[in-house]
């Protein structure tokens, strides 16, 4: 059965950010592509703030909620973390919206291309239609290899094992198989996927990418290892000179034998 477009679909945003400039920097560029991609009226964009000190981040989110009538801000009661932040938030967004048939897990390192929501659905319901079950994504992480493929109608569809929750369309039938996400010391993906593949279920990735890692600018990151190669969109020449600059200065650290780190904007 389609997916029912008037039925709730909240879309999950954990803001997980510290008091560098970096943070704030590439959050600016991820988000509002987010909402500018031409999301369907019935979604919910939740931004989930993880006691960010970044003060002009708190600031860009309480102005995101005000702006957007579909945007909404939850705040952790206390700085949680990836793990136990998705243990606790994910229960809370199933209570908010117990009619919703799917969930959107999203990254605030990644940039969306306009529609990549509608086409990951249409995915979605090709997928269903051909008893192919799983959890879907938008991105396809080149290092996180495939064991199959499927062709679609209108795509040709990965399937793999483990792929980490940069952009996961979470049926809710497929959430209730599994169970909730769990802090057990582990990131939540990687356990989650263990989960599946028990279950015999996969991490469907569209074919070509609607949505993109920012790469060497994002979160935790000093590579492009996590950029699909087949994304639709073109990246902004900004990001493109920020990778550039940043495996300059990340080849130089190891030749100098200092760790890798990712440059900044500055303030």
């Amino acid at each position: 059965m389609p997916f029912a477009v008037d039925r709730p679909f909240p879309i999950i945003v954990k803001i997980w950010a510290g008091d560098q400039p970096h943070d704030y920097h590439y959050i600016k560029r991820s988000i509002p592509s987010l909402l500018e991609s031409g999301l369907p009226p019935s979604c919910r964009v939740l931004l989930i703030d993880d006691c960010s000190t970044n003060l002009r981040i708190r600031q860009l989110m309480e102005y995101w909620a005000a702006t957007y009538q579909n945007v909404e801000l939850w705040s952790n009661p206390e700085r949680m973390g990836p793990n136990r932040g998705q243990a606790y938030n994910f229960p809370r967004v199933v209570e908010r919206f117990p009619d919703a048939e799917l969930f959107m897990l999203c990254d605030d390192d990644v940039i969306y291309h306009p529609g990549w929501l509608q086409r990951l659905v249409a995915v979605h319901d090709e997928a269903r239609a051909g008893n192919l079950v799983g959890v879907f994504s938008a991105l396809n992480v080149p290092a996180r290899p495939s064991h199959g493929t499927v062709q679609l109608p209108t795509s040709r569809v990965l399937l793999k094992n483990r792929q980490m929750a940069l952009n996961w369309l979470i049926p809710r039938d497929v959430y209730d198989r599994v169970g909730p996400f769990r802090d057990v010391g582990i990131a939540f993906d990687t356990d989650y996927c263990t989960r599946m593949m028990a279950l015999g279920l996969a991490v469907i990735c569209l074919q070509p990418s609607y949505v993109q890692n920012i790469g060497y600018f994002g979160a935790y990151q000093s590579s492009n290892e996590l950029c699909a190669r087949d994304y639709v969109g073109q990246r902004d020449v900004g990001l493109i000179m920020r990778d550039l600059g940043s495996a300059v200065w990340n080849a130089a650290q190891r030749l100098g034998g200092a760790p890798m780190h990712v440059l900044s904007d500055g303030p």
